[in-house]
């Protein structure tokens, strides 16, 4: 493994773990503070899934022609005015356009986080290494909602959370320009992928795809969720989705310290089952301490990205992009649905659509095993 890449790739996922779960505790302050219904609100989210989406899937054909190296400083470049540019917001359209120039940042950033990390390490560790560093996310993620709790007491200081990222972004697109020698990965990690997919390809992406979109929107919508619904502060339901990441970056940093190939089918399904066992008694029966416990899922990510990078080299890239730019469409829709269900039946009733789509996870990942038994562990 070389050490410098995996810590670029790591800086890289923090600042994208720091931005992405900012936006969570974000939703009900601004609701108040710019007189927005929860389906106006959601657009900040939604706006910002769409240009994801595009700016992933710009960087296959990108990435092909590009550098990882250039392509890393120039987005870390882009992020870091974007941040800055949050003191400027005063409106409702402001803000809704600086949402959708902020996902631009989030989708690359993690894309390429991603991307670092599988092109620096040898194949029978990438699983550990992965683990790593989707880790360092959830401990990122944890302090995002919980520095968020202190600050929105006064939402109007909003902006200033995301200030705070624009110098990290720009130390880190210098490390990158002066540390790393030589091109990120082996001529063989650089070299063009096919961009289309098979139907074997499209099944396990659209797994995962679905896996992150359970995952997202619990974490984005959970602070909303108990604050209107359950009457808790702003400060205390980000500290709920604090604990939401803390499980996660533990559940992650013991997988990357323990879990072997042969273990990772099993892991994926008990955290999967897991997660969906707190989602469902915290939801049906009021036990909401158990809510943060979805935070389970944090193996899932890193072991089935492990999985789609082993089982199919000559797309692994190819296959990562084609994820993460279809899952920004399916938060895009998600996101917008739960805002206008909350509208429409009142946010309790939204706030099934989180464990409604791990369950559907589960399902697509028992397709994929009968369609790929051998190659799904």
């Amino acid at each position: 493994m070389r050490w410098s890449i995996f810590f670029c790739g790591a800086g890289l996922l923090c600042l994208a773990a720091w931005i992405d779960n900012l936006r969570g505790p974000l939703l009900p302050a601004v609701v108040d503070l710019m007189d927005m219904d929860y389906k106006d609100a959601s657009l900040i989210i939604s706006l910002g899934n769409l240009v994801a989406m595009v700016s992933t899937w710009l960087l296959m054909p990108i990435l092909n022609k590009r550098p990882l190296k250039q392509i890393g400083i120039l987005i870390l470049i882009y992020t870091s005015i974007v941040c800055a540019a949050a003191l400027a917001v005063d409106s409702k359209p402001g803000i809704l356009l600086w949402g959708a120039l902020i996902g631009g940042c989030l989708s690359t950033l993690g894309s390429l986080a991603n991307l670092y990390v599988q092109a620096g390490a040898e194949d029978n560790r990438r699983g550990q290494m992965m683990a790593a560093l989707h880790s360092i996310y959830g401990l990122s993620s944890f302090f995002a909602p919980w520095l968020a709790g202190l600050v929105l007491t006064e939402p109007e200081k909003w902006p200033y959370l995301f200030v705070l990222a624009a110098p990290f972004g720009l130390s880190l697109a210098a490390f990158i320009q002066l540390r790393i020698k030589g091109p990120i990965g082996s001529k063989q990690v650089n070299q063009q992928q096919p961009i289309s997919l098979e139907p074997l390809h499209m099944l396990a992406v659209l797994t995962l795809i679905m896996y992150v979109v359970g995952e997202t929107l619990t974490s984005t919508w959970l602070s909303t969720y108990l604050v209107r619904e359950q009457n808790f502060s702003i400060r205390t339901a980000s500290a709920y989705t604090s604990g939401f990441f803390a499980l996660m970056f533990v559940t992650r940093i013991v997988c990357g310290l323990w879990a072997t190939p042969k273990w990772h089918r099993t892991i994926i399904w008990l955290s999967l089952v897991a997660a969906l066992f707190c989602f469902t008694l915290g939801k049906t029966f009021g036990w909401l301490i158990l809510l943060p416990g979805v935070g389970l899922l944090g193996p899932v990510f890193p072991l089935f990205v492990t999985w789609l990078g082993l089982r199919f080299p000559e797309r692994d890239r190819t296959l990562l992009l084609w994820t993460l730019s279809g899952m920004q469409a399916a938060l895009a829709s998600m996101n917008y649905l739960t805002g206008t269900l909350a509208d429409i039946a009142g946010f309790s009733t939204a706030f099934w659509l989180p464990g409604v789509v791990i369950l559907i996870t589960m399902i697509l990942l028992k397709i994929l095993e009968m369609k790929d038994p051998r190659e799904t562990h």
